[in-house]
Parts: structure tokens; sequence; C-alpha cells
């Protein structure tokens, strides 16, 4: 169930989802004063999770959910697509001539936490910014 300062997005993936996603962040930010570099970090760190799961995920029903607490900026992702498989505590930039393989290493650098697990049919990433 969100918190009082929830917004929630809820979509079925394909050319539109990364900018519904984007929209949602843009209704979060006039609504509550969240810091430039916070907002920027979290830009970048949904953006990458987002287009993986739209990658990666087929055709799936999608959920976003981005909360603002007093200590924190937590945004998550539900989607009913195939498992990821991936280890976030092995994830690395790649070699500087690859062309992918940076999104969930940029992700994980500019955020506090990073979390990733497949629960049932579902997979369940959650992004946790603090605020100073």
């Amino acid at each position: 169930m969100p918190g009082p300062a929830a917004h929630v997005l809820r979509t079925s993936t394909g050319p539109g989802t990364l900018a519904a996603v984007h929209d949602t962040l843009e209704q979060v930010w006039a609504a509550h004063p969240v810091p430039e570099t916070v907002r920027l970090h979290l830009d970048l760190a949904t953006g990458e999770i987002a287009a993986n799961i739209v990658e990666h995920g087929g055709s799936a029903t999608l959920r976003f959910e981005v909360s603002v607490r007093p200590d924190r900026v937590e945004a998550s992702f539900t989607d009913d697509g195939p498992p990821a498989e991936v280890d976030l505590t092995a994830v690395t930039m790649p070699d500087p001539l690859a062309d992918r393989g940076r999104g969930l290493a940029l992700a994980s650098q500019v955020l506090d936490e990073l979390t990733y697990r497949r629960e049932g049919p579902r997979n369940h990433w959650t992004l946790t910014h603090l605020l100073d």
C-alpha cells in the first residue's frame, strides 16, 4: 500500500514505458522539494532499470512507485516478466569500448541502495537515495 507521499504508475511495457516513468518522476519532483542531485541520480537510475525491464521483460505488466520520505526517496518497480538473471554484488562497469552493460553499474553508483528479488511470478527492484 502506498504511503502518503507515494506516486504510482501502472502500465504495460512497450514503446511508451520510459516516457511514462519519466512523467511520473516529473510529477514527484513537482510535488516534493527534492535536491537537484537526488533528482538527477534517480532520473538516471530509474531510466536504466526501466530500460532493462522493457528490453528483457517482454510484454509485462509494470508497477512503478515513488515515495518521498523525510530521510530518503525510494522508487520501486514490480513486473511480471521473466526472472532477471543478475547478481547485483557482481555488477561492474564494462570495458570502456563496450556498447552495452553500463545500466546496472551506473544505477548502483548513483544510489545508496539497489536491490532485486524474485518473489513468486514477479520481479521487484528497489532503488533508494538518502536525503542529506
